[in-house]
């Protein structure tokens, strides 16, 4: 039933972010895509996986084990802006990979480098290609 629930917001929350990408409007844009693009795809993702959460037969029972770790990435998830201005995107990302990554038992250098390696591709991905600035940090990358 919970998930259910939980579906049913994501379908809300996804599709209330593609009806306000939609009234979005830049009077000039060099980019042909413009400003809605990014959060339509991100609408469309979280509508869908809330569509899947709906539709899925059965029930997920989680353990009394993984509320600790599902706290733990949420709790991160919560300081993760608080980091990102003073830290930068790819420290302040890096560190949520990391802790995410912990909170599930991965071993400590993989996780530290997988972390490293998705912040950096976020980064490049959203600064180089698609041109929106991120916080630089106090080490100005």
């Amino acid at each position: 039933m919970i998930d259910r629930l939980v579906g049913l917001i994501c379908i809300l929350l996804g599709s209330g972010a593609i009806w306000h990408a939609q009234t979005l409007h830049v009077p000039f844009a060099a980019d042909p895509v413009g400003p809605r693009l990014f959060p339509t795809i991100i609408g469309a993702i979280l509508a869908l996986g809330g569509c899947a959460l709906v539709a899925r037969p059965g029930r997920v029972e989680l353990e009394f084990g993984t509320w600790p770790r599902a706290l733990a990435v949420l709790v991160a998830s919560l300081i993760y802006p608080l980091l990102l201005l003073p830290l930068g995107f790819i420290l302040a990302t890096a560190l949520l990979c990391f802790a995410g990554s912990l909170a599930f038992h991965a071993r400590p250098l993989p996780a530290a480098v997988s972390a490293v390696a998705t912040a950096v591709v976020f980064f490049v991905l959203l600064d180089t290609v698609l041109d929106l600035p991120l916080p630089r940090g106090p080490l100005g990358i």
